[in-house]
């Protein structure tokens, strides 16, 4: 989902001597600083997702544990604070104009992360939908367009063959079939069921056009690249976050096709455990945080099915799912403080 080089600490433009002429040389090395700047702000964004999935994990919780609503709620500021930040950021370094933007969203490496900016704006208002549901359903409605629009602009951009050199890894459904889902999941919480089932239609659409097209260059096309074979990953979410709107559309009820989902994450969990080996890298990395949101997409999913499920140890589980989620996420966060403090460390 992100691009998995680390590049926060090589964005910044070419030194100038103010004592001679800028060349072309000069131009071009600022215009590939500042998109290298809203590269790694745009992949960042997945630190942001990671959290938010992490507060809706604990938001489902709290059907077992009231008070984890308010550690959900903790989390989905702080992830609306990060998001804040490199938002603001990617737009001071050029994301405000159309050249840049029709730029970033050709990248054939990076075009999809920009799918990260409304999802994450969903989220955030589909969870403090309670507190004003008028304005919730109004800044939904805005992320919701800037979701189609990017979707949309990508498909007709792929659609033309120019991903026909690149790689495909999970990461390109995210666009086109996890930002619908999501999209479905918060119209049940905003009381829009029309548009639910809407953008369910088109993410169930997508994934299974576009996943069986990734899949098959996967199998016949070679393996990926070592940096990045995290993205492999993101096949969980789609199954996650489609079986979170189904249940969120039927109220919490787990039917024939939330158990479909529900298989289907599970064998897809099981194919990523084997998968384990091949994802190592050799040193941490930011692009390393793509693992979050699936791992707490499937928390979600998890914690849904088993209150659903009424099982005997259902508590007992719910906390289990929950601990290991938000320690996988702990654990991510310093390693990263730790890569930061190291990198800053003088020579």
């Amino acid at each position: 989902m992100t691009d998995m080089v680390d590049t926060t600490e090589h964005t910044g433009t070419a030194p100038r001597d103010s004592g001679r002429a800028r060349t072309a040389t000069d131009t071009v090395s600022d215009a590939s600083g500042r998109h290298a700047t809203r590269a790694a702000r745009i992949g960042l964004l997945s630190v942001s997702l990671g959290t938010a999935g992490l507060g809706g994990a604990w938001q489902a919780a709290a059907t077992t544990f009231p008070p984890a609503l308010q550690v959900s709620d903790a989390l989905f500021t702080v992830s609306g604070l990060i998001w804040l930040v490199l938002l603001a950021q990617y737009l001071s370094h050029g994301g405000t104009r159309w050249r840049n933007l029709r730029h970033d969203l050709r990248h054939p490496g990076q075009g999809f992360a920009l799918g990260y900016v409304p999802i994450i704006g969903m989220l955030i208002a589909g969870h403090f939908s309670r507190f004003g549901l008028t304005g919730a359903r109004w800044a939904y409605a805005v992320f919701l367009t800037v979701a189609a629009l990017i979707a949309a602009r990508l498909l007709a951009h792929w659609l033309t063959g120019a991903l026909s050199s690149a790689t495909l890894h999970p990461g390109y459904l995210l666009p086109v079939s996890s930002a619908p889902f999501v999209a479905s999941a918060m119209a049940s919480t905003l009381r829009l069921p029309g548009v639910a089932d809407a953008a369910f239609a088109v993410g169930l659409l997508y994934w299974l056009a576009f996943g069986t097209v990734i899949l098959g260059s996967l199998v016949t096309g070679g393996p990926l690249p070592g940096p990045a074979r995290p993205a492999l990953t993101v096949l969980t979410i789609p199954p996650a976050t489609g079986g979170i709107a189904w249940t969120a559309a039927h109220k919490g009820v787990f039917d024939a096709v939330g158990y479909g989902f529900a298989g289907t994450l599970l064998f897809t969990v099981l194919l990523v455990v084997f998968l384990l080996p091949e994802l190592r890298q050799p040193v941490f990395h930011p692009g390393l945080w793509i693992f979050s949101f699936p791992i707490a997409a499937s928390t979600n999913f998890a914690i849904r099915w088993v209150h659903a499920s009424a099982l005997p140890g259902g508590p007992a589980l719910t906390g289990i799912l929950l601990a290991g989620a938000t320690l996988a996420l702990g654990l991510l966060g310093a390693a990263t403080l730790h890569h930061r403090a190291r990198r800053a460390r003088p020579s």
